[in-house]
């Protein structure tokens, strides 16, 4: 299989993130109140004084605990219409195209919510879908992540067994990503692009002689 594995905030969705879209929706729709901002914010605190604070909060999204499943799938499938499809670059939607035009093998790999990057999977014509996946018990999340959360080095294990699985020839696909925590999944790639790089990024593509490109919206 030739695939050709797309990031998604930053790189289709150019300048922020899908997750922060979706908060915002959610605090305009009043879905969102004091309390979560609140817990959010005192679970940051908690985890202040940890060896690596920002890898547990990645693992949770505290604002989301209690939340019917159900409901925020509903939710994320409107917000995508009314505020996650306008803000994909055209670029990266060509990308996306030119590569199922070539009967190339289309994979998401975020580490955003899964249900929320659904109905983008759905839009594109995407053939795979990798991203985080939160605990759900009585059809409430916890707010939790489960399993290896897509980023860095568990980014690029998770498709590196996704590899395995489906029979991807690294060596013939494609990556596109942004951002220099993504260097370990674009340097297994025959063809990494360097999409939209900050300074970091941009220093790494120059030594490795990346191909980089701009997604702009």
């Amino acid at each position: 299989m030739t695939a050709a594995v797309f990031d998604v905030d930053r790189t289709l969705v150019p300048v922020t993130t899908t997750e922060r879209i979706f908060i915002r929706y959610l605090l305009r729709k009043r879905v969102l109140g004091a309390g979560a901002v609140v817990r959010t914010g005192l679970f940051v605190l908690r985890n202040m004084t940890k060896a690596s604070p920002f890898e547990a909060i990645r693992r949770q999204r505290a604002y989301l605990a209690g939340q019917d499943y159900e409901k925020m799938k509903a939710l994320a499938r409107r917000c995508f219409e009314s505020d996650i499809r306008p803000r994909l670059s055209p670029a990266g939607l060509e990308a996306v195209r030119g590569h199922r035009e070539q009967g190339h093998s289309v994979i998401l790999l975020s580490g955003s919510l899964d249900f929320l990057l659904e109905p983008l999977k759905e839009y594109l014509g995407a053939d795979h879908l990798i991203a985080a996946q939160m605990e759900v018990v009585g059809g409430k999340l916890t707010g939790r992540i489960v399993g290896r959360h897509p980023y860095g080095s568990y980014k690029a294990e998770l498709i590196r067994h996704f590899a395995e699985e489906h029979g991807v020839d690294f060596s013939k696909s494609y990556a596109y990503a942004d951002h220099h925590s993504d260097h370990e999944v674009l340097k297994l790639f025959g063809s990494p692009v360097v999409v939209n790089p900050k300074a970091k990024m941009k220093e790494i593509a120059e030594r490795e002689g990346w191909d980089v490109r701009n997604f702009e919206l």
